[in-house]
């Protein structure tokens, strides 16, 4: 393969990860679900969304079949810092479902090699990396970390034809099948997550509610606090109060929960950014402990709510309220149900038992990764990167480790979004684990 020269993009939006890596919910939808069945490999329906080779910059490379191995790629932070820890158990568990689905045979006459790039959460090292497994062979991309790495390859994966799937973002940048058709995100879009929140909000004050906005002033921060602007009157809040943080601050939001204190705001929707999420949620303790009787329901974006950042906020956590279409991997009263206890076999098995919460969003993100493939090796024109861009625009997939009722979806530019079904959870500090806050909110299913 020739060497690419991936352009920087000028990009604003910070989104993250760990999304699922401590979700929680009930037994998945698949309990009787055995190895052999976790991937499904059903061939597109006739008159599928289909994609154009013409304008690649080498289109017969994009029909060209694929037989034998297919080389998959991802970008991660391995290294850098507090990224690095967050994210590392994220790649085992890619490598990890890799492993599971060659030694069960789910891709027949396939088998899977995965390259691991490592850009140190840093967006203007994502190129290089990315360049790198190019010239390598690697053939389709998936769970790229982050949404400001994603979008500086995203203009060149389109123009070579590579498949980007599963992209670790929730912006909504992402679902742009006109101008990007060789993308498809993972996540729950952040525009739905909001109102996911709204909608629990309004169930917990039926006469209305005041809410104060805290956010990082990105792309990222600004996708969750727009969408509440927009529903707010919908949903019977009134926002009394907003706050703001830049992306680079590390210093405590003193000044900003002070503002929201003040407001008297009877719930908080927050989004901070990475190392600000532990340091938010304990300036929001010493908030309430400074203001009497000030006691409101924090909403917090689920990127934060990892337990390794759970688990740097300590106490102050407890009782903050998220989000997840996954398992709570991490709650024992879970560890029964079939699918989970496949998973937790396997990893412990492997030496990873440690690993076992954060690394749940990895093996996630390539399983589904991986029904894409199957359903790409089986369709009429078999394996190549068209196809398999086409099966992620043609999906349907019950994931191992989702909560119950959880299908991920998506049908060509009509429903770019793979997940939009999740559960409010709220988080128990000691016992470190997900409580489920009603019912899975399937509202804004496309």
């Amino acid at each position: 393969m020739t060497s690419r020269r991936i352009r920087l993009v000028s990009v604003f939006a910070a989104g993250a990860l760990l999304f699922a890596a401590c979700s929680d919910s009930d037994d998945g939808g698949g309990s009787d679900t055995t190895a052999s069945e976790t991937t499904e490999t059903t061939e597109a329906p006739s008159g599928a969304w289909a994609v154009s080779t013409e304008d690649c910059a080498d289109p017969d490379a994009a029909v060209a079949p694929i037989s034998g191995t297919l080389k998959v790629g991802t970008v991660v932070p391995l290294s850098g810092g507090t990224a690095a820890l967050a994210f590392a158990p994220v790649a085992e568990g890619m490598k990890a479902y890799v492993d599971y689905a060659n030694e069960n045979n789910l891709i027949p006459g396939v088998t899977l090699e995965l390259e691991i790039g490592d850009d140190q959460y840093n967006k203007d090292l994502t190129p290089t990396a990315v360049n790198d497994l190019l010239d390598g062979g690697v053939q389709a991309f998936t769970g790229i970390v982050g949404t400001d790495g994603n979008l500086a390859v995203r203009d060149t994966l389109n123009e070579e034809c590579v498949p980007q799937i599963q992209v670790l973002s929730g912006s909504p940048s992402f679902k742009d099948a006109e101008n990007y058709p060789w993308t498809t995100p993972q996540l729950a879009p952040y525009d739905v997550e909001t109102k996911v929140y709204a909608k629990q909000l309004a169930e917990m004050f039926p006469e209305g509610v005041t809410v104060g906005l805290y956010h990082v002033n990105t792309e990222f921060g600004l996708a969750y606090a727009d969408t509440l602007k927009e529903v707010a009157a919908e949903y019977g809040i009134e926002i009394v109060e907003e706050q703001t943080i830049e992306p680079t601050e590390t210093a405590p939001p003193t000044a900003q929960l002070n503002a929201l204190a003040a407001s008297g705001a009877e719930a908080i929707v927050a989004v901070p950014l990475g190392s600000q999420c532990p340091t938010f949620m304990k300036e929001v303790a010493n908030a309430k402990a400074a203001n009497a009787g000030w006691d409101p329901k924090v909403f917090i974006t689920n990127t934060c709510a990892s337990p390794l950042i759970l688990g740097v906020a300590g106490d102050a956590a407890n009782g903050l309220y998220t989000s997840n279409f996954l398992e709570d991997i991490g709650d024992p009263a879970k560890a029964t149900i079939p699918n989970i206890k496949t998973y937790l076999d396997y990893m412990t098995a492997r030496g990873q038992g440690a690993i076992v919460t954060t690394a749940a969003a990895g093996w996630s993100t390539m399983e589904a990764a991986v029904a894409i493939f199957a359903q790409a090796a089986a369709s009429e024109a078999g394996l190549t990167r068209a196809s398999i861009i086409e099966a992620a625009r043609s999906l349907e997939h019950v994931p191992m480790l989702g909560r119950e009722g959880v299908v991920l979806k998506t049908n060509g530019a009509s429903d770019q979004a793979t997940a939009e079904s999740l559960t409010v959870v709220q988080y128990n500090a000691a016992a470190k684990t997900f409580a489920d806050v009603g019912s899975l909110i399937s509202d804004f299913e496309s």
